[in-house]
């Protein structure tokens, strides 16, 4: 039965008063107070969290979160791709458990997460920022779901102000416009994999990891449903970014002929790669990103150059082609149509554009005709 106990000193006079209660799973607890309308209070809410399953064991939230998000990591690793639960594991072991790590779950406030959040910047970029906060806020609602915590902390914080993702149209364009001098600056097994980026938009993971029997050469596609990425540490294949990026992709006559002949002059390496090391091994990202980078520096590409951009290149080329948001999207396995507007839109004609272009089309024989009449 919940009360409130009075304790007096050796003159009778009340000093404190002892709440005690039982938890919903019958376990006994008490605390003191200094004032007795304090205690009633919180006896009164307790006992009110009890009747609405709102309660939670205050002993539950003195777990630490150094030992928690270990606990948290460990279930993830059973759920999530390999890579991201080494993003996970980075966040924690980088940010999370130097600033939490020795408080208890409990102790984490709304004002000690801004704060935190606050000060990564200028340290990591925004989107690095925005990432490790996602970890953090996703540790913190599984220990509400654990009945750890009362409410996360660490929900709806913002950092730093959105990063812009439509590309470039003229840093696209001057890449473009060097495809060719990239490819031939990079080893020349590699030569292939910028021209199939560059006409496909497969990302660099998807291109590393194609392998033979992923390509049909009759009929002229190219099916996507891994790539190579470092697993545990070691490179090898992987799941897709998104399930949206299993696709099957119809390229032409060119890019077969392209495969055919890299295959013909390099052949595949393990486990039928198309693109391989010397030795036949997967490529690795630090050697594929030295050379890449290397090479745009040969052709004197200016301003930051990732192997990303050769993706962009392909998805302008998609668009000025006249596709539709729904086909690009199928071709770059995004996984809703928003995220290609997102990056992309800018590059698709404007309905002034359109009009223009159709009233063009519409009255150019007749326009014609009167021009001539009048002149």
């Amino acid at each position: 039965m919940a009360s409130v106990t009075t304790i007096k000193d050796r003159n009778g006079r009340a000093v404190k008063h002892r709440v005690r209660y039982r938890t919903p799973d019958g376990a006994s607890r008490s605390r003191t107070f200094t004032k007795k309308a304090d205690a009633e209070a919180f006896l009164v809410s307790t006992e009110h969290r009890k009747r609405t399953g709102e309660y939670v064991d205050p002993t539950a939230g003195r777990m630490t979160f150094a030992e928690y998000s270990e606990r948290w990591l460990e279930r993830k690793r059973q759920t999530v791709k390999v890579t991201t639960a080494q993003t996970f594991a980075a966040h924690i072991r980088k940010h999370l458990v130097p600033t939490f790590g020795p408080l208890g779950l409990s102790a984490i406030d709304r004002e000690s997460v801004k704060a935190f959040a606050g000060g990564l910047q200028p340290g990591v970029q925004p989107t690095t920022a925005r990432a490790i906060v996602f970890t953090l806020a996703a540790v913190l609602r599984e220990a509400v779901d654990d009945g750890r915590i009362v409410k996360n902390p660490a929900e709806r914080i913002k950092v730093g102000a959105k990063t812009e993702r439509r590309v470039d149209p003229r840093h696209i364009a001057q890449v473009a416009g060097k495809v060719t001098g990239i490819a031939e600056a990079v080893p020349a097994r590699w030569r292939a994999a910028v021209l199939l980026m560059a006409s496909t938009g497969l990302r660099l993971g998807e291109c590393l990891g194609l392998t033979v029997d992923r390509v049909d050469f009759l009929r002229r596609t190219i099916g996507i449903d891994r790539q190579l990425a470092n697993v545990a540490g070691q490179t090898g294949f992987g799941t897709p970014k998104t399930k949206a990026g299993i696709r099957t992709i119809p390229v032409p006559a060119q890019v077969v002929e392209l495969l055919a002949a890299h295959l013909a002059a390099y052949p595949a390496g393990e486990d039928g790669l198309i693109f391989s090391m010397e030795n036949g091994r997967p490529v690795t990202r630090s050697r594929w990103s030295d050379n890449y980078r290397a090479a745009c520096a040969t052709v004197g590409l200016e301003g930051r150059t990732r192997t990303h951009d050769l993706r962009h290149v392909a998805a302008s080329s998609l668009i000025a082609g006249g596709l539709s948001v729904a086909a690009v999207q199928a071709v770059l396995g995004h996984a809703s149509p928003a995220e290609t507007l997102d990056v992309y839109t800018h590059l698709w004609p404007t309905d002034e554009e359109r009009t223009r272009g159709a009233i063009e089309a519409a009255s150019s024989g007749w326009m014609n005709h009167a021009n001539e009449a009048v002149s």
